[in-house]
Formats: C-alpha cells, sequence, structure tokens
C-alpha cells in the first residue's frame, strides 16, 4: 500500500465539503469518521450544520489551504514510513461565501484503520 500524506487528507477534505455546500448535510455525516459519527448524531449534526451555514450564505470561493499534522508525524526521513492509523490532519480553508461574507473553515481528518482519510471535525468561523 502505498503511503497516504497530507495530499490525500486535503482531497478527501475537499469531497467531503461537497455535499456541505449542497447543503447534503446527512450525505455529509454518513461520510465522516466512525469516531465523529460516536459523537454526534446525525440528526443533531444536520440541525446543527443547517442553522450555521444559513447564516454564511453561498459559497463563492474556498482557497488558501493550510495543513498540521495533530499528534506524531511521520518523520520526513523514513522513505518507508506509513502513517498510522489514527493519524490527524487539521486544514485550514479561507472562504468567501454570498455577500463577501469571509469565514476561516478547519476541518480535522483522521486516517482510519481501513486506510481511508475521514472527517473527525469541523469549524467554521
Amino acid at each position: 500500500m502505498e503511503p497516504l500524506g497530507q495530499r490525500d487528507a486535503l482531497n478527501a477534505a475537499e469531497r467531503w465539503l461537497v455535499p456541505v455546500d449542497g447543503q447534503r448535510y446527512a450525505d455529509a455525516w454518513t461520510m465522516a469518521s466512525e469516531s465523529f459519527k460516536g459523537k454526534v448524531p446525525r440528526d443533531t449534526f444536520r440541525d446543527g450544520i443547517a442553522k450555521i451555514r444559513r447564516d454564511y450564505g453561498k459559497l463563492v470561493k474556498r482557497s488558501g489551504e493550510k495543513m498540521a499534522f495533530r499528534g506524531d508525524a511521520p518523520a520526513p526521513d523514513q522513505s518507508d514510513a506509513q502513517m498510522k492509523p489514527g493519524t490527524e490532519v487539521a486544514i485550514l480553508f479561507d472562504a468567501t461565501f454570498a455577500g463577501n461574507k469571509q469565514a476561516q473553515e478547519e476541518v480535522t481528518m483522521v486516517l482510519e484503520k481501513d486506510g481511508i482519510w475521514r472527517v473527525a471535525g469541523y469549524y467554521i468561523r
């Protein structure tokens, strides 16, 4: 299996944001990590994020991602370094919404046991 890096986490975060931007919040919840779904029931997430995102309006542009590992990052000098399940990457996006409203979104990704990056947290401010 090929080592999974920050780019894979970023791609997964961007895929997860598609249903969020399309107001398909139940789909976004289904795509989230097991830990996320264990902490936040589907209806609670759906209703909560709908209320939060309603204040921002339609997404116009998302850019400027910044990424950082949370916890132990793989050593850069290990050519065979594999990220371990449970590794987390925090990704910050600058977002512009309708009416030129600015916000910063933080999406925390976790590498799950099946080798797939999934959302473990989402905050917008």
